[in-house]
């Protein structure tokens, strides 16, 4: 007979006993998302398109329910950054909620801009209507072609 070497099973116990830590937190805190993974835990990330004119670039940004002061543009190099929070307002005392579906928490998008695009912060304008975030980044404007003259030494 063969004996064959005993080994532990510790990372599968491992995530088993992680696995089940995660379960217990959660429904021991009332179903609250506090305990879980980042991952699961992130917020509303809003839509994003993004499109092309003769003059411009725009991007616009789907952000129902905020307040133009509640959200932040950033031009950072050759990227927008859009941040803002969308706060509960759930906090009712007259209400009791069957369902809850909206996203709320902090959320963070970054856009890279299309080479052509003028990456000046006094050229770029940003409006915010009917929860639509519409930013308009205008185009470089292609220079000329000049002839140079080279002189000799």
């Amino acid at each position: 007979m063969q004996l064959i070497p005993w080994r532990e099973r510790g990372d599968l116990l491992t995530f088993r006993s992680e696995f089940d830590k995660l379960f217990d937190s959660f429904f021991s805190n009332g179903g609250r998302f506090e305990h879980l993974p980042e991952a699961f835990r992130r917020g509303p990330i809003p839509a994003v398109n993004m499109a092309e004119t003769e003059k411009d670039f725009l991007v616009s940004v789907e952000l129902p329910g905020l307040d133009e002061k509640e959200i932040q543009v950033q031009l950072l190099g050759s990227e927008l950054v859009i941040s803002g929070e969308r706060k509960w307002e759930g906090e009712k005392k007259d209400k009791t909620y069957h369902r809850v579906e909206s996203q709320y928490g902090s959320f963070r998008r970054i856009v890279e801009m299309p080479e052509g695009a003028k990456c000046d912060p006094d050229a770029i304008a940003a409006t915010y209507s009917k929860g639509v975030l519409e930013i308009r980044v205008p185009k470089v404007e292609p220079k000329p072609a000049a002839k140079i003259a080279v002189k000799a030494k």
